[in-house]
């Protein structure tokens, strides 16, 4: 008896067993089927980027809530972004990222979070902001391994900082390590493998040789950059731009059968494409086309849709500027300041003396740094007023600094020129509710000569040609006007046009690289030595 209730015990025992293991890998198959199908659906939004943007938001939006894993969330999160951005919703895009960040703070070495520095500078890079978009690339630089070929995704996210980085070296005229940065050698390596990536390495390639006037080489770039999608059976919608580069370079070179040729697919795609800017850009070569083969209403068809485009683009892009110039950006710092407090407390014990004789050096060498930016930004005015005054006297031609023609009129080109020096003498640019379309209607043009004119004369873009104004006005203020000197900041902001102390802050130091506090402290402290001698 006593063995068969030790038989019966085992054998329950071993049943309870069984049915507990049964239950684990049954919930182990349900979360790997789970994972799957979140797996699958992320490669369906990913497929619909450029054909159906709206798609891959509703499905990064679903994804992100049925997910609970930090990571997943932020990689759908990323996704989402890129996508807003096609659609040119910048602000929405930000927001995206910053949640991202927010999200997955707790692995700043992952590659999800690298991509999601990566895309925000070139959210920043796009709406003008050079320096934040510089100083999220960098710190990118700083945690990727350009060494690790074994992993695919990290090869892929390689290429594209590579290119991220070669689009913001353009930015900042460094054309020849723009072009060391994209080595054709390695991307030839990985184009079968990594088409979409080396696709949009080829097009950055072509543009920074078309910049710098090699037209050859960058239609042999763009060529390869259509091939290799076309070949890799890339989406249509991405195919795009590749097609509109080569047809833009054919029409520079005057290769006229060869243009003519791609036009009807480029009528196509400008109805077709969803990213705003591809549209916009497509819109304005083909009205530069059929003006110069004298086809007015297509020519006009063509220009009122880029018209219309460029204005909706610029006011998402300054809408957005002016939100991220009013951030804190606690958010985004808030991993590195944990980080950070390990260190500040071994600092601590090594020695306060220590810290406070490097903080005095940092500050004095900081003062004295800074002091010459505020000397090389004062002789840089007066040397741009002297200037202005000549062109004013002598009435000559503005002399041309871009060879691409945007077929405007010279005769026209030049009224304009000469209105814009009558504005710069004016103080119409302190207005908050100045846009590229009211100035251009106050000087009688349109705004796309306007933004062409600003771009190619003044080698800026419009929102930072008036910003420079702004702060110019407010220092020669400062210089001619003593009282302006005990004024608050935020007064000066409002005097100048600024929308708040926190955006006239952050634009006057891009311009001066000081503060406008430090500013004035210089100013007072000549003003004061002057007084004594």
């Amino acid at each position: 008896m006593n063995l068969i209730n030790a038989f019966s015990g085992r054998k329950l025992l071993f049943t309870n067993r069984l049915i507990i293991l049964l239950m684990l890998i049954s919930a182990q198959l349900l979360f790997s089927q789970n994972k799957t199908e979140n797996e699958d659906i992320y490669k369906t939004a990913l497929g619909n980027l450029y054909s159906h943007p709206e798609k891959t938001i509703t499905i990064s939006e679903y994804l992100t809530i049925n997910t609970t894993a930090d990571e997943e969330q932020s990689q759908s999160l990323n996704l989402k972004a890129e996508a807003e951005i096609i659609q040119g919703h910048y602000i929405l895009a930000l927001n995206a990222l910053l949640e991202s960040l927010h999200i997955n703070s707790e692995n700043p070495q992952s590659l999800v979070f690298l991509r999601t520095n990566l895309i925000l500078s070139e959210l920043y890079r796009k709406l003008g902001i050079i320096p934040k978009a510089e100083e999220r690339l960098k710190l990118v630089e700083k945690e990727i391994d350009s060494n690790s070929t074994d992993f695919p995704d990290k090869i892929s996210f390689y290429i594209d900082f590579l290119t991220a980085k070669s689009v913001l070296l353009v930015e900042q005229k460094k054309y020849a390590d723009a072009l060391k940065t994209l080595d054709e050698s390695f991307l030839n390596k990985f184009a079968n493998q990594f088409p979409y990536q080396v696709s949009k390495a080829y097009i950055q390639l072509s543009k920074v040789f078309a910049v710098t006037q090699q037209t050859d080489k960058s239609l042999g770039f763009a060529e390869k950059a259509l091939l290799l999608s076309q070949k890799s059976g890339l989406e249509e919608n991405f195919v795009a731009y590749a097609e509109l580069d080569v047809a833009k370079l054919n029409f520079i070179k005057k290769n006229k059968q060869q243009y003519l040729n791609q036009i009807p697919k480029l009528e196509v795609l400008s109805e077709k494409v969803n990213d705003v800017v591809l549209k916009k850009n497509i819109h304005q070569f083909l009205a530069d086309v059929y003006l110069s083969e004298g086809d007015k209403n297509r020519y006009q068809y063509h220009n009122i849709k880029y018209l219309a485009l460029n204005e909706s683009i610029n006011a998402a892009q300054q809408k957005a500027s002016d939100l991220i110039l009013s951030l804190t950006e606690n958010d985004l710092l808030t991993e590195n300041q944990e980080r950070s407090k390990t260190n500040y407390l071994l600092i601590c014990v090594i020695g306060i003396a220590v810290i406070v004789l490097v903080i005095v050096f940092l500050f004095r060498f900081r003062t004295r740094q800074n002091y010459n930016y505020y000397k090389d930004y004062i002789s840089k005015l007066k040397k741009a007023n002297k200037q202005a005054e000549a062109v004013i006297q002598d009435k000559e031609p503005v002399e041309e600094t871009s060879k691409v023609s945007q077929f405007i009129p010279e005769k026209t080109e030049q009224i304009i020129l000469e209105k814009l020096i009558t504005f710069e003498r004016g103080t119409d640019f302190t207005k908050k509710s100045l846009t590229l379309q009211s100035m251009a209607k106050e000087l009688d043009t349109n705004t796309r000569y306007l933004s062409e004119i600003v771009n190619k004369h003044k080698q800026k873009n419009f929102n930072s040609y008036i910003n420079e104004l702004r702060v110019n006005f407010i220092i020669e203020k400062l210089r001619t006007e003593p009282a302006f000197l005990n004024y608050k900041i935020s007064y000066l902001a409002e005097e100048s046009g600024f929308s708040s102390h926190t955006s006239f802050s952050t634009v006057f130091k891009t311009v001066t690289g000081i503060s406008p506090k430090e500013f004035i402290s210089f100013i007072k402290k000549e003003r004061s030595t002057s007084s004594a001698t």
